[in-house]
């Protein structure tokens, strides 16, 4: 009797052997369970039909079309990274371009030292870094909770920002880097693309971004690290008292999204040929926000969705009127008060209604 009662001392209260950890593990396992049955036939068909066309739209899309696409599916992954922490661990980060510029710079960088460099082996270098990176400062982010984590990564947002733009003679400041795409790509060794047109360079680009973005989907939704991931996200407090390391299990996501956007960051700088800190700077860490928030964060491919119409919205009203971001900014207004799920949440909720599977 007295052992327990130490046992309950030592644990706040909670009687990890009794009735409160029976409830705490019911709650978990009913949880997971409804996890592993929300992935609808209407996902994996949404899934596929959006990687088919991005796949197929060179064939009959124009040219234009196709560099518009291209910038959308980078963006679209960099959107992807943000909704990572900001879905699956409830944490909005307003600095989130410092992984995406940091990755384009170190790409870029490494393209004019290594022009015959594999491009895979390009990506990953750039990717690990940013997710080092991630690792480093996300130490210090995932400590803190909501305004403070916000704010905390918008300073880091900040520095990168300054660091790029004051260190010219590497980043070429305002200038930006250029140049440094070779002639030649080498895709695997012994494998050369001599001059790859833009279709090529798109299709390349999805080469790696898709199963960079597949491979992120699965370890979120289809293993225990996802499942923990939302646990901590649903109760940290009842996840700590479970057992689970929830300062390790928020870093390791906070770690994955700033890999993903590295990958991201060194696709752009493949698919545009130039880097400048536009790609790093605070205004980038909103304009994801937006894509996110507009694509709809209750589909893992929302953000791409949004980054989509993103594109597609600027470069249609730009033509029209020079004030379009006054417009855009007021219809996405209109969409967060009537429509927070976003253009995917729209869907869902008619797919829902008619009562699909």
């Amino acid at each position: 009797m007295k052992k327990r009662s130490k046992k309950l001392l030592l644990t706040g209260g909670l009687d990890p052997e009794g009735a409160s950890a029976r409830k705490e593990q019911k709650f978990f396992a009913s949880f997971f369970q409804k996890r592993s049955a929300s992935l609808h036939l209407g996902e994996l068909l949404s899934t596929t039909l959006l990687i088919g066309l991005l796949i197929t739209a060179p064939l009959f899309a124009s040219r234009a079309t196709v560099n518009d696409l291209g910038q959308a599916v980078c963006l679209g992954l960099f959107a992807i990274s943000f909704n990572i922490i900001f879905k699956y661990s409830g944490l909005l980060s307003f600095g989130h371009a410092a992984f995406f510029g940091f990755a384009a710079y170190a790409a870029a960088l490494l393209l004019q030292q290594f022009g015959n460099l594999p491009i895979p082996l390009l990506v990953l270098a750039a990717a690990a870094g940013a997710a080092l990176l991630g690792l480093g400062l996300g130490h210090i982010c995932v400590r803190r909770q909501g305004a403070y984590f916000s704010m905390t990564t918008l300073a880091i947002g900040a520095f990168f920002y300054s660091a790029a733009f004051k260190w010219s003679s590497v980043t070429g400041g305002t200038d930006g880097l250029d140049g440094f795409m070779p002639d030649s790509l080498t895709i695997l060794p012994g494998w050369q693309w001599d001059s790859p047109g833009l279709s090529q360079t798109y299709w390349l680009v999805l080469a790696i971004l898709i199963p960079a973005a597949l491979a992120a989907w699965a370890l979120l939704e289809l293993t225990p690290f996802g499942n923990a991931v939302r646990a901590v996200r649903q109760n940290e407090t009842r996840a700590k008292f479970l057992g689970y390391n929830t300062h390790v299990i928020k870093l390791a996501n906070f770690t994955l999204a700033a890999g993903l956007a590295g990958v991201a960051g060194a696709l752009w700088a493949i698919d545009n040929a130039f880097v400048s800190t536009d790609s790093i700077d605070l205004t980038f860490s909103t304009t994801v926000i937006i894509m996110a928030f507009l694509g709809g964060s209750v589909w893992y491919w929302g953000p791409v969705i949004g980054a989509v119409l993103y594109i597609a919205a600027s470069d249609w009203l730009s033509a029209v009127t020079p004030h379009w971001q006054i417009w855009f900014g007021l219809a996405f207004i209109l969409m967060v008060l009537f429509a927070p799920g976003g253009i995917c949440g729209l869907v869902a909720a008619s797919w829902r209604r008619f009562g699909l599977p």
